[in-house]
């Protein structure tokens, strides 16, 4: 969905009469202002695709930890680790609630049954636009599996434009 708010920007500068040129511009400028974070319920998934190690996934599971990812510069990384599901999804609100005020703020779940609890979490963030929710698609559910949620979002440029 991170790209899917690159999409979004590129798509109302464009309806709004922007050159090729201009939209460019505007979605060039938005990347740098977009995050995307995500809380995984297990850590199966990542065992089969072979992104961690049975012994590390056996100690993750007894733990309660739920890992939780960022994608930056297009690369997958864990950004921390929480111990209870409850917990990631606070953790999701809190970097969402830190960067605000949003220009733009998506929740992607990937079947997970908690989506409104996250949502209710997000109740208090000022963001631009309304709330967009999606469903996770093949590929990252694939290798995130059910249960993958995250939150998607671009910061309100600094001096109003969006170009910025």
């Amino acid at each position: 969905m991170g790209q899917g708010l690159l999409a979004l920007t590129a798509a109302e500068a464009a309806a709004g009469g922007a050159s090729l040129a201009e939209v460019r511009a505007v979605t060039e400028a938005a990347v740098p202002r977009t995050r995307v974070f995500g809380a995984l319920a297990t850590l199966d998934h990542l065992v089969r695709g072979g992104r961690v190690g049975k012994a590390r996934a056996l100690l993750g599971s007894m733990l309660s930890i739920k890992p939780v990812v960022e994608v930056r510069d297009g690369v997958v990384d864990e950004e921390s680790k929480q111990r209870t599901r409850g917990r990631s999804l606070e953790y999701l609100a809190s970097k969402a609630r830190a960067d605000a005020p949003l220009d733009r703020l998506a929740v992607a779940s990937g079947e997970a049954d908690d989506v409104g609890a996250l949502l209710e979490l997000l109740a208090g963030v000022e963001v631009a636009r309304p709330i967009e929710v999606v469903q996770l698609g093949p590929v990252v559910g694939t290798h995130a599996g059910p249960g993958t949620i995250g939150v998607c979002y671009q910061l309100k440029s600094r001096n109003g434009t969006p170009d910025d």
